[in-house]
């Protein structure tokens, strides 16, 4: 039983994966080519953001970057809490005195933050439970000893069962 919901979580993780990496690439090609960095900087500026060249550029690179990572899974930790630190900074620069919501309630756009607390949420799942089974970053990890294998089913299956973790 084990083994199956590790294997979900991986499934899981590798799909938030995908997802998360697609549309920091979108954003970021856009940002890049689309839009052009001058604009970025420009937006940044009517905020008062400190050092907004240096934002704009920053926010490209991990965007192109960070998206080909998490879609790969290489060092995805780092990734997604560095996507987290980018979306604090989103929300406490440009768009902190809207209201949360995308929406008002009439349709029209209103810029809330709630695209970018979703977005900070995925990345603290990354920071704090990595790319799973199905990524580059597992190919390089430590092997785990028998013994740590064992404690790991053990607790697994004990919380499984009593819905409390196995004191070890």
């Amino acid at each position: 039983m084990a083994t199956v919901i590790r294997s979900l979580q991986s499934l899981g993780l590798l799909i938030a994966r995908l997802g998360l990496g697609g549309i920091l690439l979108l954003h970021g090609w856009t940002r890049w080519r689309t839009q052009g960095i001058a604009q970025q900087v420009d937006y940044l500026n009517q905020f008062g953001t400190p050092y907004p060249q240096v934002a704009a550029w920053g926010a490209v690179v991990l965007e192109l970057v960070g998206g080909v990572f998490l879609i790969v899974g290489a060092l995805t930790p780092f990734i997604g809490l560095a996507v987290l630190l980018q979306q604090i900074l989103t929300v406490a620069y440009t768009n902190w005195y809207r209201t949360p919501h995308l929406l008002r309630t009439d349709g029209s756009y209103n810029g809330g933050y709630e695209y970018n607390v979703a977005l900070g949420c995925l990345g603290l799942l990354f920071f704090v439970f990595g790319g799973g089974a199905l990524a580059i970053d597992r190919l390089f990890r430590r092997k785990k000893s028998t013994a740590d294998e064992d404690d790991e089913d053990l607790s697994a299956s004990t919380t499984i069962r009593t819905g409390r973790p196995a004191t070890v």
